[in-house]
């Protein structure tokens, strides 16, 4: 009942955000509805998929997914939304509520049901230091997450990556997996957010891509810790790095060097810590690379 509510509350948020009523079909004299073309038919937790509107004379797209609002931006013909699934949520059709706003005022809502998949995450035991068992305080923890969830909700409108779209933190070994259960000290249970890089202290960090640097400071679990928005609601960040070289409102491209890796924060060792959201929640890095999204061919 209280996903229902909350769907049904955002959904009133949205008409009033996008003004005048919402109707149940487009108006007579348009050529049609709005079609809507999923690029996938199901989505793992913690990934993401492409949802693409098309239609004569639209002029705004959102969407309501796991009781998250996502704007949909113009993308040669079509409106395209970049939609993921949260890795905490449980596997099974969720809805999707579509609204569509015309250029004439009319607008239309369709709804959609996306099939959530199991994201196959791993466990896996980690030892820390007395030292850093203050770090596994439940609340400090939830701190740093509202931090940056206050952050990662916001949408940018304009798409920051250029034509290469995105590339992998780095090509070194993979130490720590996306997603996975972490049991700290055999008593505490954590959820890993990004991917973990084996990367000696010193080792200069990479953009993965363009974008407009909105974090830069030391925070107590990440330690030194920077994220950029990529536009689109796409954010990468980069954590326990020693030296962080931008600062919050610098513009970066791919591949400029914004930090050094190092072990600071909540670190047993020399690591580069990768992480990527989408919409407000965390994905799987790799993957989401792999879809090659914003590259040449989609523009």
């Amino acid at each position: 009942m209280r996903r229902i509510y909350l769907i049904g509350l955002v959904g009133m948020l949205v008409g009033g955000v996008l003004g005048g009523p919402w109707l149940a079909s487009a108006a007579p004299d348009r050529a049609g509805p709005a079609t809507i073309v999923f690029e996938f038919n199901w989505i793992r937790q913690g990934n993401v998929g492409i949802v693409r509107v098309t239609g004569a004379d639209i002029a705004e797209v959102r969407a309501v997914f796991q009781e998250r609002l996502y704007h949909f931006y113009p993308d040669k013909d079509a409106f395209v939304g970049v939609i993921s699934a949260d890795m905490d949520e449980d596997v099974g059709s969720y809805p999707m509520q579509i609204w569509v706003n015309y250029a004439d005022g009319q607008a239309e809502r369709v709804d959609k049901q996306v099939e959530v998949n199991y994201g196959e995450f791993g466990r896996s035991d980690v030892t820390v230091s007395a030292s850093l068992m203050p770090l596994l305080d439940p609340e400090l923890e939830k701190a740093e997450a509202d931090k940056l969830s206050n952050i990662l909700e916001r949408f940018t409108p304009e798409r920051y990556w250029a034509d290469e779209g995105f590339i992998n933190a780095s090509n070194n070994e993979v130490i720590g997996w996306f997603g996975a259960w972490r049991l700290y000290n055999g008593t505490y249970w954590r959820r890993h957010t990004g991917t973990d890089i084996r990367m000696p202290i010193g080792t200069p960090v990479v953009a993965v891509a363009s974008g407009r640097v909105v974090l830069s400071e030391m925070l107590q679990i990440r330690g030194g810790y920077v994220l950029i928005d990529h536009g689109w609601g796409i954010y990468s960040g980069y954590a326990h790095m020693s030296q962080r070289l931008v600062v919050p409102g610098q513009w970066v491209r791919q591949g400029d060097v914004i930090g050094l890796s190092g072990m600071n924060g909540r670190a047993t060792g020399a690591h580069l810590h990768w992480e990527m959201a989408v919409g407000g929640a965390w994905v799987q890095p790799e993957d989401f690379v792999a879809l090659g999204l914003g590259g040449k061919e989609n523009k």
